[in-house]
């Protein structure tokens, strides 16, 4: 079988709806309750926690642990706080998503071809988000955590991590207005 890839989902709705069906015949979307609050309260308590240790980095990180940072980790948690909020969507729909790519492929069908309520720039975060096992291809952003986790320049992770935080904020509060 071949692999997913979201890029083609995007520029190909049939290729699309294939991967979606065959996610819904392994089971893999299931007929779910509408449990998107709960996933929202998972997005805010990943957003608050980064924005906690981001404005820790001002005066308490310093003093306690000199010139390390955490801002990688602090990227990490804002992707998964876009990742529970792409969650909440799918659950909003009344199904549950057992794997990264069922959800972006859920995402790009249903809200990017059919309803149109999201545009590229979020598929593109959430594709972000995804672990690089679920899928193989992705876009820049991913790139640039995984920079964040690797690269070994805080000035880099401080301003990546402000970044993340807009882009977080803007797609959470998208969501949150779609619920």
């Amino acid at each position: 079988m071949r692999k997913p890839d979201w890029k083609l989902w995007m520029k190909n709705p049939k290729e699309c709806k294939f991967w979606l069906d065959s996610y819904v015949k392994r089971n893999i979307l299931l007929k779910s309750l509408d449990e998107s609050g709960l996933y929202l309260k998972k997005t805010n308590h990943n957003l608050n926690f980064a924005n906690w240790v981001m404005e820790k980095h001002k005066d308490e990180i310093p003093k306690l642990f000199g010139d390390e940072k955490f801002y990688d980790w602090i990227i990490s948690v804002y992707y998964y706080a876009i990742y529970h909020s792409a969650l909440a969507l799918v659950s909003k729909e009344c199904c549950k998503s057992r794997s990264h790519s069922a959800t972006l492929c859920f995402l790009i069908y249903h809200h990017y071809h059919t309803k149109k309520s999201i545009n590229e720039d979020d598929v593109q975060l959430v594709a972000s988000s995804l672990s690089k096992e679920d899928i193989e291809t992705i876009g820049a952003s991913k790139e640039l955590r995984e920079k964040a986790c690797y690269d070994v320049h805080s000035s880099f992770e401080k301003r990546l991590a402000e970044h993340v935080r807009e882009e977080t904020v803007t797609f959470v509060n998208k969501i949150k207005g779609m619920m």
